[in-house]
């Protein structure tokens, strides 16, 4: 008895997936054309609204320059600074030099004559960085970082290369 319903449902599946193979099988030989459209148009797009004029150029962005403080600060703008920090590169010639000033602005000095040496006080030591090449690239170039009476950090590179020196 098992078997017999097993066989008549085996029969009717083939029968319905005959049929539907067969019905795709005609419908899909009259249907003109592709299943699916070009999705490329040579017709206007059909969002445009025409307020858009094609021969104006198209909007630019500069970004704005970045404000550099005036001078550097030798003291925070909050009074007197704890801690006494000692900037100095050395060299011959010409160098670019950016370091942090008493109140945390990076500075940037370019073409500075060698030796250079700066003295701010500051309240944060963790903000004690100077780095510095040579224009020219062919003098070497050193640098040296004191916060207060710590040891100092140094740092020499040959022509070409930048140094840097921080805090400990």
């Amino acid at each position: 008895m098992v078997g017999i319903v097993i066989a008549v449902v085996a029969v009717l599946v083939l029968g319905v997936c005959g049929c539907l193979g067969v019905g795709t099988m005609l419908v899909g030989s009259y249907a003109p054309g592709p299943a699916a459209d070009d999705p490329y148009y040579d017709d206007p797009d059909p969002y445009y609204d025409g307020d858009y004029d094609e021969e104006s150029p198209f909007p630019t962005w500069t970004p704005p320059t970045p404000s550099e403080p005036a001078t550097a600060a030798a003291t925070p703008s909050t009074g007197r600074g704890r801690i006494v920090v000692s900037y100095e590169v050395t060299g011959k010639g010409r160098g670019d030099i950016q370091y942090y000033d008493a109140n945390g602005e990076f500075i940037r000095l370019e073409a500075v004559s060698l030796p250079w040496r700066q003295k701010i006080r500051t309240d944060d030591p963790n903000r004690v960085l100077v780095m510095a090449s040579s224009t020219d690239d062919e003098g070497s170039v050193a640098c040296s970082t004191r916060v207060g009476d710590r040891a100092p950090v140094t740092d020499a590179a040959a022509p070409g290369y930048q140094v840097t020196c921080g805090s400990r």
